[in-house]
């Protein structure tokens, strides 16, 4: 009878044993299987993310053919922010901003205040600035108005592209490299290169030795104590000392170079028309990255 019991329990154990087996085996198909769902799922996003960059990019390539400024799709490339204007996909912002470029050439104090939104920020300092009195003021639109640097600043901006900030398409935010700039790059110490074949000189002058020909490359800022600037056809601006990947320092004149650390403008659409809401130099968070002590990461070498 005892040698019955033994074998019983015997018997149980092992089927006990099976059965775990069995589910464990079981478990350790369906982790498999999991695997390799996940894994297909990130092979046809990459294989989609692919097709769309082939897209994107004939669709940008056919849009400069037929004669457009910019492309409204991004093309992405390393080292590199291609120019993007989505403004032009909806009909009465590209009209506005028209008209505002039009309001900008003849400096025309009236259609700027009205285009203002009454609470317009215009400085990310301690005590920001915002309001239409204050925007009027900071640019010295109430005295002598021709001479304000808004207008070239606005201009530039505004020239440059942009996206919009949402799928209804009622906040658009210029130019382009402050809303497409690639994280890995420090905002602080990154900008963008803005057109083709620009001309990278040994010294801050025009009649300096060429050095490289850029492209919307990303390039390192490098600061320098006593920055000189040159007026070129209607512009003044500064030339900013520069570093390429390769490590070669130069010099680019300022109107074709900008970076998120530089103007940006935001727009939304209102009962009462397109307005822009925003108008500052500089970025709100980069305040906090330096109280969190946070550090931004790059990719070009010291």
């Amino acid at each position: 009878m005892k040698n019955i019991t033994v074998s019983i329990l015997v018997l149980l154990v092992g089927l006990m044993f099976v059965q775990c087996e069995s589910v464990t085996n079981k478990q350790k198909l369906e982790q498999l299987e999991a695997e390799k769902r996940a894994t297909q799922a990130r092979l046809d996003s990459i294989e989609n993310a692919a097709s769309l960059a082939v897209a994107n990019k004939i669709k940008a390539e056919e849009e400069l053919k037929s004669g457009k400024k910019m492309p409204s799709v991004s093309v992405r490339e390393a080292g590199r922010i291609n120019p993007v204007d989505e403004g032009q996909l909806r009909a009465d912002f590209n009209a506005f901003r028209n008209d505002l470029i039009n309001a900008i050439s003849r400096k025309d104090v009236t259609f700027i205040m009205n285009m203002l939104d009454d609470k317009v920020r215009y400085s990310y300092e301690k005590t920001p600035g915002s309001g239409k009195d204050g925007f009027k003021k900071f640019w010295g639109l109430d005295k002598n108005s021709t001479s304000s640097k808004l207008w070239q600043e606005l201009n530039k901006v505004v020239q440059l592209g942009g996206t919009f900030d949402n799928k209804d398409q009622t906040v658009f935010t210029a130019p382009y490299m402050y809303t497409v700039f690639p994280s890995g790059y420090d905002p602080a110490e990154y900008a963008s290169i803005t057109g083709k074949s620009v001309r990278m000189r040994a010294k801050p002058s025009r009649g300096s030795s060429n050095l490289a020909s850029l492209t919307y490359q990303i390039v390192r800022l490098l600061p320098e104590r006593n920055p000189r600037s040159e007026r070129i056809g209607k512009e003044r601006h500064f030339w900013r000392k520069i570093q390429l990947e390769d490590g070669t320092t130069g010099y680019v004149y300022g109107q074709y170079l900008h970076g998120p650390s530089d103007y940006h403008a935001s727009f939304e659409r209102t009962e009462g028309g397109w307005k822009m809401f925003v108008f500052v130099e500089g970025e709100e968070e980069e305040v906090e990255q330096e109280e969190s002590g946070e550090a931004q990461t790059d990719s070009l070498g010291n």
